[in-house]
Formats: C-alpha cells, structure tokens, sequence
C-alpha cells in the first residue's frame, strides 16, 4: 500500500501538502477522540488536515414535510424513490433499481417518464445514479454511464461498474467514479473522469486510499459529492465516523469527525463479528454503515445522513476556513403526528424554497422548507 498524501500525484500542486503537514495538527481536535480501527491509512488521513468536530449528543430539530412529489391519483408512487435532479422548474426522479425517470412539474404533477428497460439509448437495466451538472445529465446504469442532453436526449454513454460506490458525484469538469479494476487489489478509491467527450479518466487526480483493515467485507464501500461549482469535494467510508473535506485543486482541506456516544457505541464490524464474538470457520464479518449517504446541496452547505436510531441528518456549512455545524434535523414526513415514523434519505435535493428528501422507505419525495440564514 503505498503512502498516502494529500494532494494526490500532481506534482505542480503537491507543495500544498508539505503545508497541511506543517499547521498543528491537533488544532480543531478538541474533545475524545474515539478510535475502533486500527489503520494506518486512516492515520495517515487523519493526520493529513486540521478536524471540525461534530458532537452527535446534539439534540436534533424535528422537521415535518409541508410539500411531497408523488400523487396518489398521477400515477406517480415510486415506491422506492432515490435519487433526484432539478433542471428549471421541473425535478427529476429515479426509482431505487428501476428503469424510468420521472420527470415532476412545480404542482407535482407528473409531466413525462423518460427511458424504458433496455440497453439501447436512453433504456436502463438498474439504475443507480442520477446527477446534473449544469449542461448535461449523467445517468449511473448497472454497468454504463449515459451522458444526456437537458432534455434528455442521447449524446454518450461509457462502460463503467460502480457496485461498492454509494454515491457518484458530477461537477463542471469531472466525474467522480469508482476507480477502474479491483478495489480492494488498487490502491484508490475515487478517481475522475472528464465531463467532456470521450469522457477520458484524468489520470493525476484518485481520492480516497483503499483501507486496510482485515476481515471487514465491506470496509471499502465509499460515498462521494461535489459542489455544483466543483470547489468542494467532500469523501466518506461508509463504515467510519469521518468525512474528507478537498478543495478544487484536490488538497485536503479539513477533516470532519464525528464524536459522542453515538460513535462510542458504535461497532463497525457486523455479526458475526461484533462484540468480540468469535467467527466460525470460514465465516466473515461485514462492516455496518455509520455514514449512508453525503451530498452538497448547494455550494455552502454539505448533509450527511446518518444511519443509526440515535443518529440523524447533520448539515454543515463549509462556506468558512473553520466551518460549522448548522442543523443536526431528524426528517418526519406529512401527517405524522405521533412523530413514528424517520426518513432515511437516500438523496437530498435544494429546489427553490424547499429541500426534498427521497428515501426507497417511502412512496413519495418530502419537501421541508429550507432557510438557515
């Protein structure tokens, strides 16, 4: 495994990373710090840039949604709703594992499907992403990424499998992919890939190291997200209490942690290998997910879901060098008011005056006003 640096392999850049090494680094890293891995490449992480904490002992907000997208009487019950994208006044939404895209007017009604099954143009087989950068839309299909048009017509599409990747990102300029072969045999996580025809891998620019740590099947699974501006890219292992804040020139800017009793209590690895029970012959543990999902829903504010009964949906604002903690919220949806029933947000999704959260828990897309000034 060989060492991991901040500013990883351009060498015009890599002078920023002698500095981060240099700043105290135990500056913003107040509190206990709680460790259950023992990596070296997480230390080497870790130690790389200053720490934000966020305390998960803060006592969360309870929004309940005034707004959904899905009408019984339209036809449109997704079921298990995923993944969503705003192009003018209409909003766009996929299926968890479905072939169609939805597309949404301002009354929530439903205006058209897009695709079919298949696996010609614009036909899907599974589909596990949906992004919009601004110019195009990228679709993450079972084993392909189709470019498309604002309108959704074909214009490319790339072979790609991204199957222990919880999130796929697009910026301006890059795609945030899984990176090609194995990974748990490469060294690397998270590479880019241009935006622009033949959508060529940029080979300079691989974020997040593959992890070492022994029996844990799935210690690799990793989120991504980037800012619609692309200044921000922010990078997650499912399975630990991190998250790794980088600039647009790909030097990692600060690390956020989470702390608390949440984090002291939480076991990474699954039965049967938590508690320090013993695993049968030939068996393997599995790492249980702290982090779900991240996402920059603007250029200011990352989300992060947290998948746990006493966790929550914590909103950060990364506008600022020292950064912040403006909301820790737990999401109710429409009439629920013995207050039962949490969203687990599968994808976030900042849309005029209101933040849409899709869960494939839920028949419809919740809308909760949104204002944090």
């Amino acid at each position: 495994m060989p060492n991991f640096i901040s500013c990883p392999r351009i060498p015009a850049r890599c002078w920023y990373a002698g500095i981060l090494f240099l700043l105290p680094l135990i500056a913003c890293q107040s509190g206990e710090f709680t460790r259950f891995e023992d990596s070296p490449v997480i230390d080497r992480l870790l130690d790389a840039a200053p720490h934000f904490v966020a305390n998960t002992d803060t006592e969360p907000e309870r929004w309940v949604a005034t707004t959904r997208l899905g009408l019984p009487n339209d036809s449109l019950i997704l079921g298990k709703s995923s993944h969503a994208i705003a192009i003018g006044d209409n909003v766009y939404l996929s299926e968890q594992g479905g072939t169609t895209i939805f597309a949404v007017g301002a009354d929530g009604y439903l205006r058209r499907k897009i695709g079919r099954q298949g696996q010609g143009p614009v036909e899907f087989t599974f589909i596990e992403g949906l992004e919009y950068n601004g110019s195009h839309v990228f679709v993450l299909d079972e084993n392909r990424v189709q470019v498309l048009t604002e309108t959704f017509e074909y214009v490319d599409s790339f072979f790609s499998v991204d199957h222990f990747l919880g999130r796929f990102s697009v910026s301006p300029e890059y795609m945030f992919l899984r990176c090609p072969g194995d990974a748990l045999e490469g060294a690397w996580l998270i590479c880019a890939r241009s935006t622009s025809p033949p959508h060529d891998w940029i080979p300079d620019i691989e974020l997040l190291p593959a992890l070492d740590l022994p029996n844990q099947s799935g210690e690799n699974g990793h989120v991504v997200t980037v800012t619609p501006d692309g200044g921000r890219i922010a990078l997650a292992y499912m399975g630990l209490p991190f998250i790794f804040v980088y600039d647009d020139q790909f030097r990692h800017l600060r690390t956020i942690r989470f702390e608390g009793k949440h984090v002291q209590n939480f076991q990474p690895s699954g039965f049967p290998g938590a508690a320090g029970i013993e695993l049968p012959a030939g068996a393997e543990a599995f790492t249980q997910v702290f982090i779900r999902t991240i996402k920059f829903i603007n250029s200011r504010y990352l989300i992060a879901d947290v998948s746990q009964r006493e966790g929550g949906d914590y909103i950060f604002d990364v506008s600022e060098d020292d950064y912040r903690l403006a909301k820790k919220i737990i999401f109710r949806p429409m009439n629920d008011p013995e207050e039962r029933e949490d969203i687990y947000a599968d994808d976030y999704l900042l849309h005029e005056e209101h933040l849409y959260v899709s869960s494939q828990w839920h028949e419809y897309v919740y809308g909760f006003p949104f204002n944090l000034e």
